[in-house]
C-alpha cells in the first residue's frame, strides 16, 4: 500500500530530494509524530533501520504546501519493484467517418467510449500498465480535426490530494470522475456527467481544481450560418456557444454542478482554464481573441457580478497570438502565471510567456514574448502548446511542447518570474529509423520530478524524460498501450499523475 504522511508547511525546494539508507531510528520520531492513519508500519520501519538496512524515503510537497513523506517500496509493481506514483493517460475515442454526439450513441458503440489508461510508476520512473478504464462519454467527434482533436491543456487531471481523476468527454459534453486506488487502479466515481449547463455549452476541454470545487470550460461548437453544427472543420476553426461551469466534488467523488456558476461569455476556443492558488480567481486562455480571461470568484466560488448581473471579467490581450496552456508557479517572492503561445502556427515563432498573479488576482507581465524572429522567449519550433512547470533543489524549470516538430523546449524560471530560454531543442519524441514513430502529435505533458512524461498522439506513446539538475531532458522510455487493439489512431490527449 501506497503511504503519505503529512506534516506543516514547508518549503518545497527544502524536500524535493531522495534520502536513502537512513540508517538511524531517529526518523521514526517524525513519522510518529506525522499520523499513521494510512497504515505505515512503524515496527517495520524502526526494524530495518535497527537492522541496518537501506529505507528509501521520498519527501516532497502538495501545492498548498504540506510535507508528503512516501515509502515507495510498500507498493510493488507486477515486477516486483517499488512503485512511487502512478501516471493516467486519456483517450479520444471517435469514429472519424461518422458523428457521435451523446451519451446513447456512446452506450451504443462501446468500442468507442473514451478511456482511462492508467500506469504505476516505479521509483526509476518506468511505467507498467495496471488497467483500462471506460468513462462513459466520447470524444471531439469533429473530423479533420488534426493531430491535436482537442486543443487543450489539461483534459484530465488528478485531484490535488491525489484521490481522485477526472477526465472530459468532449464528444458528449461530459465529465467523468473516478476514484483512486492504493494500488493505483481506478475505481468509477461518476460517469459522463453533463456539462452542458443551461445554456447548451459544448466540447468540455479543460479542466482545473481547487479544494471540493472543480470547473470545466467548454470551448463550443462549429456551426453554419444557419446555427447548425459542422460535420467538418471550418477554415477558420471559430467555435460558438462556449462557457465555464463550476462543479462541487463529494468525498466519494461524485459531481454536482454549482448553480450559478456557469458563464457563456468566456472559452472562446479555449486552450486551457487555471485556478489561482487560493481559488478565488480563474484564468481561462483565449486563442480566438487572443486573450487571457481573468474571472474573479466569491466565497462560494461562483462568478462575481456586478449590480447589472454581468460577470466581473477582465481580458488580458497576449502579444504573442493564441495563448494555449497555463501552469502556475508559486515562489517565496510571489505567484506567477505561465502561458504558452501558438502564435497561429508560424514556423518556428511559438513562445512563453510569464505573469505575475496580484493580491486581486489581476495579472502583471513579467516575460512576455513578441514572437518575432530573434525573440529570445521563441521555442524555435511550431505551436508551442502545452507548458509544464517543476521546482527542483537545483532550480525551476519550464517545459513547453511543440507539438507538429514533436520537440520540447525549456526554459529556467527566477524567482521574480523570469523567462529565461535554456535550450530550443531539450528533447524530441522522435525514433531513429521508424518513420512510423516520427513524434508529430506531442500533447499534453505531466511531471513527477525528476521524471517528465509527454504523449504521442499520433502512434500511441508516452515518451519519458529524466529533468537534470541543470534542468536538461535526458531520454529514457517509450511505453506503449500493451493491447493496442482496444484503441485507435491518434488516441491518447491528455496525461496526468504524480
Amino acid at each position: 500500500m501506497f503511504k503519505q504522511v503529512k506534516t506543516k508547511p514547508a518549503t518545497p525546494a527544502d524536500f524535493k530530494r531522495k534520502i536513502t539508507g537512513l540508517a538511524s531510528a531517529a526518523v521514526l520520531v517524525t513519522v510518529a509524530a506525522c499520523t499513521d492513519e494510512q497504515g505505515l508500519s512503524l515496527e517495520s520501519l524502526e526494524t530495518s533501520l535497527n537492522n541496518g538496512e537501506s529505507v528509501d524515503i521520498l519527501v516532497s510537497t502538495n501545492d498548498d504546501g504540506s510535507l508528503v513523506v512516501n515509502f515507495p517500496g510498500n507498493n510493488l509493481n507486477d515486477d516486483g519493484g517499488s512503485a512511487n506514483g502512478a501516471m493516467y493517460a486519456l483517450t479520444n475515442q471517435h469514429d472519424p467517418s461518422q458523428q457521435i454526439s451523446s451519451s446513447e450513441d456512446a452506450a451504443s458503440e462501446p468500442d468507442r467510449v473514451n478511456q482511462i489508461v492508467a500506469y504505476s510508476r516505479g521509483a526509476d520512473g518506468v511505467l507498467t500498465q495496471i488497467g483500462v478504464y471506460n468513462t462513459g462519454g466520447v470524444g471531439e467527434n469533429i473530423r479533420n480535426s488534426g493531430a491535436n482533436p482537442l486543443a487543450s491543456q489539461d483534459p484530465l487531471i488528478v485531484s490535488k490530494d491525489r484521490r481522485f481523476v477526472f477526465a472530459v468527454n468532449a464528444g458528449s459534453e461530459s465529465i467523468s470522475s473516478f476514484r483512486i486506488n492504493d494500488d493505483y487502479s481506478l475505481t468509477p466515481a461518476d460517469l459522463n456527467v453533463s456539462t452542458s449547463g443551461q445554456t447548451g455549452g459544448q466540447n468540455p476541454v479543460s479542466l482545473t481544481q481547487f479544494e471540493d470545487i472543480l470547473y470545466v470550460v467548454n470551448t463550443g461548437n462549429f456551426v453554419d450560418e444557419n446555427g447548425d453544427e459542422l460535420g467538418t472543420l471550418p477554415s477558420d476553426r471559430n467555435r460558438t456557444n462556449a462557457s465555464i461551469i463550476g462543479f462541487r466534488v463529494g468525498d466519494d467523488g461524485s459531481l454536482t454542478e454549482l448553480e450559478g456558476s456557469e458563464w457563456t461569455e468566456v472559452g472562446a476556443n479555449a486552450g486551457s482554464i487555471e485556478f489561482s492558488d487560493d481559488g478565488r480567481n480563474l484564468y481561462v486562455t483565449q486563442r480566438r481573441t487572443n486573450e487571457i480571461v481573468h474571472v474573479r470568484l466569491g466565497e462560494d466560488y461562483l462568478p462575481l457580478q456586478y449590480d447589472s448581473g454581468e460577470v466581473r471579467l477582465t481580458a488580458i490581450p497576449s502579444i504573442t497570438p493564441q495563448p494555449f496552456g497555463t501552469d502556475l508557479y508559486p515562489s517565496d517572492n510571489g505567484t506567477f502565471l505561465l502561458v504558452s503561445e501558438g502564435n497561429n502556427g508560424a514556423a518556428g515563432l511559438s513562445a512563453l510567456s510569464s505573469y505575475r498573479v496580484e493580491e486581486n488576482g489581476s495579472l502583471t507581465g513579467i516575460s512576455l514574448s513578441s514572437g518575432v524572429e530573434g525573440d529570445p522567449l521563441v521555442t524555435g519550433f511550431t505551436f508551442g502548446c502545452w507548458v509544464e512547470f517543476v521546482e527542483t533543489p537545483n532550480g525551476d524549470f519550464a517545459y513547453v511542447s511543440n507539438t507538429p516538430d514533436g520537440t520540447i523546449t525549456s526554459y529556467a524560471v527566477g524567482d521574480e518570474g523570469g523567462l529565461t530560454r535554456l535550450e530550443s531543442l531539450a528533447g524530441s519524441t522522435n525514433i531513429e529509423g521508424d518513420d512510423s514513430q516520427n513524434g508529430v502529435g506531442v500533447l499534453d505533458a505531466e511531471i513527477a520530478y525528476p521524471f517528465l512524461y509527454q504523449v504521442v498522439n499520433n502512434d500511441g506513446r508516452i515518451a519519458q524524460y529524466e529533468i537534470g539538475e541543470d534542468g536538461t531532458l535526458e531520454r529514457m522510455q517509450d511505453v506503449e498501450v500493451s493491447d493496442p487493439d482496444l484503441f485507435r489512431a491518434r488516441m491518447f490527449v491528455g496525461i496526468a499523475g504524480f
